[in-house]
């Protein structure tokens, strides 16, 4: 085994007696050489009598200090006289033992006054009224049975449970259960005097007794919360074998000016029952022999930096109480010493440690502040860079576009260009004056220029469009040059209409209609070139009479 394990093997060793090594150590295999979970495992199985730790030299065994070593002693004398000491001066007891062949004959007697007095102690806790405890005499009110381990189980449930049996034997609450219960009932005035709320309730509920809140969870947990947040921790552990718990537990815990003092200087309070596992590991780890027992626990320089400042303080234990709760344990005594040593002695240190803390949060939350305000700067960033990109890719598309549809407007004007300068060239011959019927057409374009040309009537309607359209060349090749053709599945698209100047007759392109059967062509005309909407910046509307007048009177003289 490894020294670690070999330490921890004393350990349990040290608490469970140490009866059976191979026992104990197989424990630890089975919980992974967790302590706690082996000494809980062994008191879980154990079927035969056991003392644990049976004097005060045991538990104070080399192995258990080193265990406990963490946990610095501050104690210093009390004034008033001292506290009267238990019956057992050595570890907390977890069971009696009975009287053997006498508690045998007595057991059915003890058995019917026992269930009696459940009956009413149970009538007792319904009505909220305390019930004294009776202690049991030479005559063991239990049938006889050995010495059991102390209760094992969630460190949580046993708290909770004591607390609760806490309540139910002092007919009193907590602070804080009582200030949920008197806001959820009929009373809606509150207190406008000042003061603090603890005095509040008290005026409120004359009736009422309360407790200390009690810290709900494991000793080593009230000492990790009171490390970080910089209290007192007040240690209170009883044991239902003393003739003095039942009397501390109703004079001393429900004193109101203690329990105004514990609330106003924010301790944190933790107790237990040595039956149960957690107190009894907690009454080894604080040299509990005499019960009632009260520590004080808190901060502390460690030693050797007192009166320098230097040193990181670590929790110690500034003072145990213990014994008759009219003496040591006295809730007047518990009192005068928080009020008058305990508080001063501490309140710097821990204020200091509670400034630091607080400076700490700060500085956290300072930090965490800019981390969020950074956070959302690089998000609106990225999303600001996201938008730019997404813009400049639709001007780039957009772009694009344009530039592809200006491509493509090109091509075909290009296109268009070389199918006007392939007809210019190619255009049939004029019919001569020995054509009969033939047709003198002229036309305006949309730029003022016209055109005269003769058809023959049986020519097709789309020959005079062919003709109007090549009026628009910018640069008409000669006849009969040779120009470049389009390309094969091309077709031309006319941009324009013709019609009729006045009055205005539209000549509309029919395929295979031919110009001979045009009424508005029909003995010639003077035609104007209309373009469409979306293909030219402007239109012809009209001709100038005049001028028809004189091209009508050109035509009669030809």
């Amino acid at each position: 085994m490894t020294d670690a394990q070999t330490e921890a093997l004393a350990q349990v060793q040290a608490i469970t007696g140490g009866e059976d090594s191979e026992r104990d150590r197989a424990v630890l295999e089975s919980v992974g050489w967790n302590v706690e979970k082996a000494v809980q495992a062994i008191f879980d199985q154990a079927d035969t009598p056991s003392q644990p730790v049976a004097s005060s030299s045991r538990s104070r065994s080399p192995t258990m200090s080193r265990s406990y070593e963490q946990m610095e002693f501050e104690d210093f004398p009390l004034p008033g006289p001292p506290s009267r000491a238990s019956s057992t001066p050595s570890a907390p007891p977890v069971a009696r033992l009975g009287l053997g062949f006498l508690s045998f004959l007595t057991y059915p007697f003890t058995l019917s006054f026992s269930l009696m007095t459940n009956i009413i102690q149970y009538v007792f806790r319904i009505l909220r009224i305390p019930f004294p405890r009776f202690r049991s005499t030479s005559i063991s009110l239990r049938p006889p049975t050995a010495g059991r381990p102390p209760r094992s189980g969630n460190p949580r449930d046993a708290a909770e449970r004591w607390v609760r049996e806490l309540e139910d034997e002092t007919g009193a609450m907590s602070v804080t259960r009582a200030a949920v219960t008197a806001t959820t009932t009929a009373r809606t005035e509150k207190d406008a005097s000042e003061g603090s709320e603890l005095r509040q309730r008290e005026k409120s509920d004359s009736k009422g007794r309360l407790l200390p809140d009690f810290w709900l969870g494991s000793y080593e947990s009230a000492l990790k919360a009171a490390q970080s947040e910089a209290k007192m921790i007040c240690v209170v552990i009883v044991s239902e074998e003393h003739d003095d718990t039942a009397e501390f537990k109703r004079n001393v815990l429900t004193d109101p000016d203690l329990v105004r003092t514990l609330t106003d200087n924010d301790f944190i309070v933790w107790g237990g029952d040595v039956r149960d596992s957690e107190a009894y590991q907690t009454a080894l780890k604080l040299s509990a022999t005499t019960y009632p027992f009260v520590a004080f626990v808190s901060l502390h320089p460690r030693a050797g930096a007192r009166g320098t400042g230097s040193g990181s303080p670590q929790m110690s234990v500034i003072s145990r109480h213990s014994g008759s709760p009219s003496t040591g344990t006295s809730a007047a005594a518990l009192h005068a010493y928080i009020t008058t040593t305990l508080v001063p002695r501490v309140t710097p240190l821990l204020n200091r440690l509670r400034a630091e803390i607080r400076m700490r949060q700060q500085e956290r939350e300072l930090r965490a502040e800019q981390d969020r305000a950074f956070a959302e700067a690089e998000r609106m960033d990225r999303e600001r860079m996201a938008k730019r990109r997404e813009e400049e890719l639709r001007i780039k598309r957009e772009d694009e576009e344009r530039q592809k549809k200006e491509e493509e407007q090109w091509m075909r004007e290009q296109w268009r260009e070389q199918w006007r300068q392939h007809v210019h060239a190619n255009l049939t011959p004029e019919p001569g004056p020995e054509t009969r019927g033939r047709l003198r057409i002229g036309i305006r374009l949309p730029n003022g220029q016209r055109l005269v040309r003769f058809f023959k009537p049986d020519e097709n309607i789309e020959a005079l469009y062919t003709w109007a359209d090549t009026g628009f060349l910018a640069s008409p090749s000669a006849h009969g040059e040779p120009a470049s053709l389009p390309p094969a599945d091309y077709k031309p698209e006319f941009e324009f209409s013709l019609a009729s100047s006045f009055p205005r007759e539209e000549v509309p392109l029919i395929e295979g209609k031919i110009l001979g059967d045009v009424n508005a062509l029909k003995g010639g005309a003077n035609l104007v070139v209309e373009m469409k909407a979306g293909y030219g910046s402007r239109s012809h509307n009209g001709t100038d009479e005049g001028s028809s007048d004189e091209e009508s009177s050109d035509e009669d003289g030809a």
